[in-house]
């Protein structure tokens, strides 16, 4: 029965791709994001004789992705990892607001505002939230900018609190997109001006499964005794990568634990691509990526270096079977092991209609692809902790970013991720009462929706999810989790919109099964992506 919904839903799909076929693209409205890829370095100072803290600065780097709304604010989403110390583990999420003005020449005031949650040790951070504003100046230069600032760093449930001077430099780059209402459709007379033709962008999104083999002085955290840490550590994680020549690439992963130790281990890591050999069914290429681990392992500085090579076997134009073998190593801590791994990647090709690199290939046929991103508030209720706690269970609190791509106007797949920053304790004892900051988890799946109603007002969806998600003595074993949500988008504009979701959040290996609701912000619009074949 399962199957034939199956294969009924993507023949649904087919066709109403095929009937919504279009003629000249110049009909399509396009409109400019300016946006910026930003990187910034934080130097946070530690408290002493709390949890693990020793006095030990620690050292925060973050990753942003920052769209201009008016000449002067912009606002994004960000994540931060501690790299040296002997935080390793700690992570965020984030949302910022911020505000540029010229004062003379190339250089700008900036000031902006981060808030989020995340963490590592609990005793440090409690419940997860943190404030973080900043304000300094920066110079511009033709391609990038940097900036400094004065910084404020505080987890306000915990006892970090910290005043800084951070770096940070940045590279502001244009989207084009047009209305999500645009989306799904597909358009074959591409001679007529337009300003849809330009080169396309080069990109891909993988959904990866890694093996680790630690060895060498691995060794689990102190809730485990710091034992030597030897078995196969089983990750999920989702790579997006951006092509800046034709056989070179950029990228950025993240990974967390679902078999193999206790829930609570995550990477983030980004990176440099090269493909010394590319055929008609199989790409080589080798990866050097840097960045964040740890969680569940001993206290160490975080920060990782991940070097691979692999081969990439094309299925079709738009998907490859990846496989990969590499070495991780921490570079302030003992933390190393070998990498196997493979996932499905899937490459897309937009903004244009002909190849940046070879002009004379010209696209066959385009088509307009909704994509919705959403900043969440979601509650868990009544959520279960380890035994070993002897801890009540609480309601905890959650900021969470989804993406949802769709693959026709009814069927879409999605990936979310979540981090605690709040939490309601339901008993009154005092030992009750210590937060989930640390929590997190991180999801794909695939979704359902409506016909729009109302008006064109209102949508309606159901969405199903499995992932990773661990930490702060959360009752997940050792990481497999799902999530079952239906909801509803109410339009507030061409492309916003604002959604309301409830369902559970289950475990299949534990006793853990939470009901969730779910209050959103969601920026809706399609972009061009183009078949060459």
């Amino acid at each position: 029965m399962i199957n034939k919904l199956f294969f009924w839903g993507f023949i649904l799909c087919f066709f109403q791709g095929i009937a919504q076929e279009n003629n000249s693209l110049s009909t399509l409205e396009q409109y400019k994001l300016s946006t910026k890829l930003k990187l910034n370095y934080i130097p946070v100072s530690m408290p002493k004789n709390i949890g693990n803290a020793e006095g030990i600065d620690m050292d925060l780097g973050g990753v942003h992705y920052l769209v201009s709304f008016s000449p002067h604010f912009y606002g994004g989403i960000n994540t931060h990892a501690a790299l040296f110390g002997n935080q390793g583990g700690l992570f965020t999420i984030g949302f910022e607001l911020g505000y540029n003005q010229k004062l003379f020449s190339n250089i700008y005031l900036d000031a902006n505002l981060d808030y989020g949650g995340g963490g590592g040790y609990r005793a440090l951070i409690n419940k997860g939230a943190y404030i973080n504003p900043n304000i300094g100046l920066a110079y511009h230069f033709p391609q990038f900018n940097i900036g400094l600032q004065y910084s404020h760093f505080k987890f306000y449930t915990g006892s970090i609190k910290s005043n800084s001077l951070s770096v940070y430099v940045e590279i502001p780059t244009d989207i084009h997109v047009s209305k999500y209402q645009k989306s799904n459709q597909t358009y074959s007379d591409l001679n007529q001006p337009s300003a849809w033709n330009k080169p396309c962008g080069k990109g891909g999104f993988m959904l990866k499964f890694d093996q680790y083999f630690p060895f060498g002085g691995t060794k689990k955290d102190l809730v485990r005794n710091a034992e030597p840490l030897t078995n196969t550590l089983y990750l999920i994680g989702f790579e997006y990568q951006k092509y800046i020549s034709e056989n070179s690439f950029v990228f950025i992963h993240t990974d967390a634990i679902y078999k193999g130790l206790e829930a609570g281990y995550m990477d983030i890591f980004g990176g440099f691509g090269y493909e010394p050999l590319q055929t008609k069914y199989v790409d080589a290429f080798a990866k050097l990526a840097l960045g964040a681990s740890g969680g569940r392992i001993q206290a160490e500085g975080g920060a990782t270096v991940y070097p691979a090579v692999g081969l990439d076997f094309k299925v079709s134009s738009h998907f490859t079977l990846s496989t990969h073998a590499g070495y991780v190593r921490a570079l302030d801590g003992d933390f190393e092991a070998y990498a196997l791994g493979a996932g499905l990647k899937y490459i897309g090709k937009t903004g244009g209609t002909y190849s940046k690199y070879h002009p004379n290939q010209k696209a066959k046929k385009v088509k307009t692809q909704g994509i919705r991103i959403s900043a969440q508030h979601q509650t868990y209720f009544k959520l279960k902790r380890f035994e070993r706690e002897n801890r009540g269970p609480i309601d905890l609190h959650l900021l969470a970013i989804q993406l949802n791509y769709n693959l026709s106007p009814y069927f879409y797949i999605a990936g979310q991720t979540a981090f605690a920053y709040e939490a309601t304790f339901l008993k009154d004892h005092e030992r009750n009462k210590i937060g989930a900051g640390g929590y997190a988890d991180g999801m794909v799946g695939l979704g359902i929706y409506s016909p729009i109603f109302a008006k064109e007002k209102l949508q309606l969806f159901a969405e199903s999810f499995i992932g990773a998600g661990g930490g702060a003595g959360i009752d997940t074993g050792e990481g497999v989790i799902a999530k079952i949500k239906v909801g509803s988008y109410a339009r507030i504009n061409d492309y916003l919109s604002i959604l309301i979701s409830a369902g559970k959040v289950i475990s299949p290996t534990t006793s853990l099964n939470s009901n969730n609701i779910n209050l959103g912000l969601s920026v809706d619009f399609s972009t061009l992506t183009s078949t060459f074949k």
